[in-house]
């Protein structure tokens, strides 16, 4: 039995295999060659082999199939245990299991993460570890955190897990209780929001601290159904400003990056998009940076590589020499000024529950000033800041 287990979970439209083989709509000389798709380059690096379902596994992303060959099927998803699932849960994931699940539509809707997300949990609960680790991105790294959520309400609450986070975002539809607050059994969360990303329908995602992590004493009610397991338990809004400022929480960070949604998961491409034409070194520093980061996080963590890296080591410099030129032009420009209501050009974040679209923050409002010697553009609307402290990467 491996002491950690860890479960790597790709984002919408992407293989078990994203990055690693070239597939129509998809060619894998888009990412860069030292960090491919992050996670799952983290799971290769942890055991040599992509179909391997241990000490690490992959997780396919929503509207996807497994593998780039074949591209018409699926395998089955493991549902129904060893965790304790209730018969709602089962109902609303059973149909997402096997076949060809390769579909514009549902990766537009995204209902079936739900149904990954309890796939990873119970991949994690069969391992029998003493600790999980999870990485994902995108709908993948909202599925990190609804995973945490399973374990704890259907399996063992003492097992810890931890989650590397990069730019989870849910997309339309309801953002459930359950990915908008950390479950008390994650450890540690680290989070990545990409600042150049302003396509409509992906408000990132930064999930509440759980009580432990803010010295709260708050306890959990567990709700009567799995899509509202935490929705009397939604602590202290990490968004949020509060006077006088709280002891900052522990085992909880975020960081804030250049780029598009794709360059902080490995796209290297001058425009974040999918033409390996324009791929560019300048754009490449973002996804080797976030690369070490995962990788110095995970190995603290307890998740062991067949080669060690410098990567590996926790004192990393948390910032890279980058062509800010580049990712100014990714998200509009420098100025990020508009005659336009609403700050068009300014990345929208959240950490509210519910179906209302306008339950949201500028990233820009929530983050402080950027450092003197990185120009992150914002606009001149920008003020304030959230009560948790960022780091600009």
């Amino acid at each position: 039995m491996s002491k950690v287990f860890t479960v790597c979970f790709s984002g919408t439209a992407c293989t078990r295999d994203e990055g690693e083989v070239s597939r129509q709509g998809s060619d894998k000389r888009i990412y860069s060659p030292v960090t491919g798709y992050i996670p799952v380059r983290i799971h290769t690096e942890i055991t040599g082999d992509l179909a391997a379902t241990s000490p690490s596994v992959t997780v396919r992303g929503v509207g996807e199939n497994d593998w780039a060959e074949p591209r018409n099927t699926s395998e089955p998803l493991v549902l129904n245990a060893p965790l304790t699932v209730p018969q709602d849960l089962l109902a609303e994931t059973q149909g997402y299991s096997g076949g060809d699940r390769w579909s514009t539509m549902a990766q537009a809707a995204g209902q079936e993460a739900t149904a990954l997300a309890l796939h990873g949990a119970n991949l994690a609960a069969r391992s029998d570890a003493e600790a999980y680790n999870f990485i994902g991105h995108s709908r993948g790294a909202m599925e990190c955190i609804m995973a945490a959520w399973f374990l704890y309400a259907y399996g063992r609450k003492d097992v810890p897990v931890r989650i590397f986070a990069i730019d989870p975002v849910p997309g339309p539809g309801d953002w459930y209780g359950i990915t908008t607050q950390l479950s008390p059994n994650v450890a540690e969360y680290v989070g990545i929001t990409a600042w150049d990303h302003l396509d409509t329908g992906f408000n990132g995602l930064v999930p509440r601290p759980n009580a432990r992590m803010t010295g709260s004493s708050e306890t959990v009610n567990l709700g009567k159904t799995w899509s509202t397991l935490a929705d009397d338990y939604q602590l202290t809004d990490p968004l949020g400003s509060i006077e006088p400022s709280p002891a900052q929480p522990t085992g909880y960070r975020l960081f804030v990056s250049r780029g598009r949604h794709g360059t902080v998961a490995g796209n290297t491409t001058s425009d974040g998009k999918y033409d390996p034409d324009n791929v560019s070194e300048s754009a490449a520093r973002v996804p080797e940076l976030i690369h070490r980061l995962a990788r110095a996080h995970l190995t603290a963590w307890g998740t062991e590589f067949l080669v060690a890296s410098e990567a590996d080591s926790a004192a990393l410099p948390q910032e890279s020499n980058l062509d800010h030129a580049l990712f100014d032009k990714m998200g509009g420009g420098t100025p990020r000024d508009s005659y336009l209501l609403g700050r068009p050009y300014v990345r929208r974040v959240s950490s509210i529950s519910g179906l209302d679209p306008s339950a949201y923050y500028y990233l820009e409002d929530v983050v402080g000033n950027p450092p003197q010697q990185q120009p992150y553009p914002v606009t001149a609307a920008r003020a304030g800041s959230g009560w948790v402290h960022w780091t600009f990467l």
